[in-house]
């Protein structure tokens, strides 16, 4: 089964939820898929790892008081699409996990679309923007110290090799000391700056979704 399949079968058997509701527990699961690919993981692979959608959804329905109702379909775990359907898909881009999705949902008001991309757009303005400048500033300058400081035992060799004295040999134990701490700071920048993409990327999805009118601030 891959990602396509694993959140199709999760949304519907999720269908108890709300709309808000489903869309966190989807993103969420999206994005672990996400993470998991980009560690080297085929989507088979990780979808071996989790538990099957049912379970899962029968887990999460729990922990909202809700008895998990069976998914009509031609079996128990997989509602299957015929050949048309899917033929329709590549055809015109439709699918039917957006019939399922669109089931029960209205459109929201112009009002409250107004508020919605105002809302973004004073946030990221007056805020996010600012935060994420603040942010990227502190990486690039992270990023800069850290490799200056692997690349210390160059400048400190020089040195040593011109002066021929005991300077020189001091500037070169410091290199050397610099250098030990650049590859810490490696170990830390590297982990720290794939958060920060991951983090960026989700919040920009977040934005597109609101925009498209597809979630709720």
């Amino acid at each position: 089964m891959n990602k396509e399949h694993f959140l199709i079968e999760l949304k519907l058997h999720l269908r108890q939820l709300s709309l808000v509701d489903q869309q966190a527990i989807l993103a969420k699961y999206e994005e672990l898929f996400e993470t998991k690919t980009a560690e080297g993981l085929t989507e088979y692979q990780v979808t071996k790892e989790l538990a099957s959608p049912k379970e899962i959804a029968i887990s999460i329905l729990k922990e909202f008081n809700l008895e998990f109702q069976e998914t009509k379909g031609p079996g128990n775990d997989w509602v299957e699409f015929s050949t048309m359907e899917t033929q329709r898909s590549e055809v015109d881009g439709y699918h039917p996990y957006h019939e399922a999705y669109d089931i029960g949902r209205k459109p929201d008001s112009g009002f409250i679309r107004f508020f919605q991309i105002t809302g973004v757009a004073l946030l990221n303005l007056f805020f996010m923007i600012w935060l994420i400048f603040g942010w990227a500033l502190t990486l690039f300058m992270g990023w800069i110290l850290t490799l200056t400081f692997v690349a210390s035992p160059l400048i400190g060799a020089y040195s040593f090799i011109t002066l021929a004295n005991s300077y020189g040999m001091f500037q070169l134990s410091m290199s050397i000391l610099f250098c030990g701490a650049g590859l810490i700071g490696l170990l830390i920048m590297v982990p720290f700056s794939k958060v920060s993409f991951n983090l960026l990327k989700t919040y920009s999805r977040w934005n597109l979704q609101v925009l498209k009118g597809e979630r709720a601030l």
